[in-house]
């Protein structure tokens, strides 16, 4: 039902009124002295019953599922959340505020929403069948969450349609019924008329029932459910739909059912009567227009393919083709899902595969519900083109799968109202097997804020692998917070420069042809305009100071980390030229210790599209997840740093904004989404020492 929830959540606080329970001018503070922030301000303190009813309890922007949702306490996140504006006086649509209304009703009553409505509402009005979800403490949501009939729905309007009286008896006090439907607040009380005359929401709103044209009223939901009451009309219509044009819906009623109703009534018609009843029990889904089978579904029949990571978080898709019937089987990252879809039919079944849902940000979501019904149909729209309807029949919501099938390989895009996902994959002879990625943070020990950031990336977030630079001035803080964290993968960072401007390093033994002429590294191995003639390349380098440097940081890294499993290349160092990487894997053999690129793995992959600031980098980070194949193992490597005074400081030319870059780097790492992506899609974050047996 979406917000339609809402309306009778209203009602369980009009019982609750009824019964001398609570007063709607109650202070919403005055039921959870336990819960309450530190500091109550004056607008909290204020805020009353009245308030989250009518959508105005003055906090601004109002608390999302997602903020809310970090603690499993959710009142004692709502009241933690500012109110700016003297509560009652400014409409904000507020989801949380009905949840709170819930919340009250549990409160003074002992009992869930939907169990306290049961013998009130739901027992009289004959509806069953219903369930409602809960927060992670056992409230029912109240804004959302409850699924019910949409003749159940009618029964709901009717009730208020006839001032809350059922087959005499009155079961909703009617004041309540008159003091929830009629104005109480205006949405935006400086719009012009033009733009209010046209929109069903701008005509008012009462207790979580919105005025409408033409005198009606209604409870709302998303996507098009509604419980509208015409009382000129003496009439109630119920609509559950998935549209995204709300409005458009409603003007259809206002254009074509509206002015059918009339002031008297209407003579008997047994003609259309009849007509009417074949027609509701004919009532059916529209099944997907059909075509004839290819012949690929008998070469399809019992394949399976691995997904590349996707938003989906489907790692591999089966299909079966027997009797009429496509029988997928959908891994997904908590669990296997069967699915079946008939050709030219539906396929009436359950599954635990929770669908579309517009609250899926929302902790515990779905929580408390059955199994979901769904009636899935399947056609072929071309031979290659496979395409699969999937409906859950207790929402409005549809997903659409279409599989286009070619050689080896399959093009999957998953439809619904909500996204339009690409995904990808590759038939799979065998058990399918995982991407493995090393998440690799570079250039430990430059800095004291590179320091930080890389173990903060390893604790909190994706990093597998620290590059640590032997020479640099911060090596030994290094050393100290490595040997704390023993379960980090850590790498000799090879290095030969010293690239920024304000601060520098020297060799770790006698190389002078490595050294510029106060004595430090040159700052750049390849030429660069910015630093003429101070690049090694640029310089009459030695391969003996070079193989000399190796061994001195080889030895110093090994002494202070025996746990390395791998060496690499600080700015490329070790590749610079085809000798100098002879002499790197000749010291990595004998040292024991593999260089980098004789890891097993399938490649260095990096963003796929701009990357400057912390948004670019987390959209384009994923969009390089999508692309990596299942089984395959790949390395992506960046800078955490920390936006600090230090960092501030650290730059070269043509490098300047170093501290905002590479915080950048650092909320990537450890970004929840991006973690929940990683962890949903099965992909194994390894270090080096997973491929080359490092030593431990």
């Amino acid at each position: 039902m979406y917000s339609v929830s809402k309306s009778f959540t209203a009602t369980a606080i009009g019982f609750a009124v009824g019964e001398n329970r609570l007063q709607v001018n109650d202070k919403v503070v005055s039921f959870f002295p336990e819960e309450l922030p530190a500091t109550v301000s004056p607008h909290l303190a204020d805020m009353r019953v009245r308030d989250l009813l009518t959508m105005s309890a003055g906090q601004d922007p109002e608390p999302t599922f997602a903020t809310i949702s970090q603690d499993s306490n959710w009142v004692r996140s709502f009241l933690a959340v500012p109110v700016v504006h003297l509560s009652g006086t400014k409409f904000l649509y507020n989801s949380l505020a009905t949840y709170m209304l819930s919340a009250i009703v549990q409160k003074v009553t002992g009992q869930k929403v939907l169990d306290y409505l049961q013998p009130r509402l739901f027992a009289p009005l004959d509806i069953g069948g219903i369930d409602w979800e809960t927060d992670p403490l056992g409230i029912n949501t109240g804004g959302w969450g409850l699924r019910l009939k949409t003749g159940d729905m009618a029964k709901f309007g009717q009730l208020f349609l006839q001032k809350g009286q059922w087959k005499g008896r009155q079961v909703l006090p009617a004041a309540w019924v008159e003091e929830a439907s009629t104005l109480k607040i205006i949405q935006h009380p400086d719009l012009p008329p033009d733009k209010k005359d046209v929109s069903d929401w701008e005509q008012g709103y009462g207790y979580q029932m919105w005025r409408c044209r033409h005198g009606a009223f209604r409870a709302d939901g998303a996507f098009g459910q509604y419980i509208i009451v015409f009382p000129e009309q003496d009439a109630v219509l119920a609509i559950t739909s998935e549209t995204g044009n709300l409005q458009g819906e409603l003007d259809l009623v206002w254009q074509y059912l509206l002015p059918a109703m009339q002031p008297n009534q209407l003579p008997a018609d047994k003609k259309g009567a009849a007509l009417l009843q074949k027609k509701l029990a004919a009532l059916a889904l529209p099944l997907p227009a059909k075509r004839p089978a290819s012949p690929l579904a008998k070469e399809l029949s019992g394949k399976t393919f691995a997904l590349s990571p996707n938003d989906q978080f489907v790692q591999t898709l089966s299909f079966q083709f027997k009797d009429n019937q496509c029988r997928v089987t959908a891994k997904m990252d908590s669990a296997t899902y069967q699915l079946a879809f008939g050709a030219g039919q539906w396929v009436n079944g359950e599954t635990t595969k929770p669908g579309p849902y517009l609250v899926a940000a929302a902790k515990n979501k779905l929580a408390g519900l059955p199994p979901f019904q769904v009636a899935g149909s399947y056609r072929w729209t071309a031979d290659s083109t496979l395409e699969l309807t999937l409906r859950y029949i207790e929402s409005p919501h549809t997903e659409t799968i279409t599989c286009l099938f070619s050689a080896n390989s399959v093009s999957v895009e998953w439809q619904s109202i909500f996204t339009k996902s690409a995904l990808k994959g590759q038939l799979s002879a065998t058990q399918p097997q995982p991407v493995r990625l090393i998440v690799r943070g570079d250039d430990m020990g430059f800095s004291h804020s590179a320091n930080e950031a890389l173990i903060k990336a390893y604790r909190e977030g994706i990093e597998t692998s620290i590059e640590v630079l032997v020479p640099s001035p911060w090596f030994p803080e290094a050393v100290k917070m490595l040997a704390e964290n023993p379960g980090v993968d850590v790498g000799i960072h090879l290095a030969l420069t010293s690239e920024w401007d304000n601060v520098k390093w020297r060799p770790l033994s006698d190389c002078p042809s490595l050294q510029n002429a106060d004595g430090y590294f040159y700052p750049m191995v390849y030429a660069n305009k910015n630093y003429p003639g101070q690049s090694i390349l640029e310089n009459k380098w030695q391969i003996a100071d070079v193989e000399q440097e190796f061994r001195a940081q080889i030895e110093m890294g090994l002494k202070k980390l025996p746990r390395v499993s791998h060496l690499s290349a600080h700015m490329n160092c070790a590749n610079m030229t085809e000798e100098v990487k002879t002499l790197t894997r000749k010291l990595a053999r004998e040292y024991k210790i593999p260089v980098d690129p004789e890891a097993d793995y399938r490649g260095y992959v990096t963003y796929d599209g701009p990357h400057k600031t912390a948004v670019e980098k987390k959209q384009s980070f994923l969009a390089m997840l999508r692309q990596l194949e299942p089984g395959q193992t790949y390395v992506f490597l960046d800078h955490p740093g920390l936006d600090d005074a230090e960092l501030r400081a650290i730059h070269h030319v043509g490098y300047e904004d170093v501290a905002a870059d590479r915080q950048g780097v650092t909320d990537l790492f450890t970004d929840a989404g991006i973690k929940a992506f990683i962890r949903q899609n099965g992909i194994q974050l390894i270090g080096y020492k997973d491929l080359v047996g490092g030593k431990e």
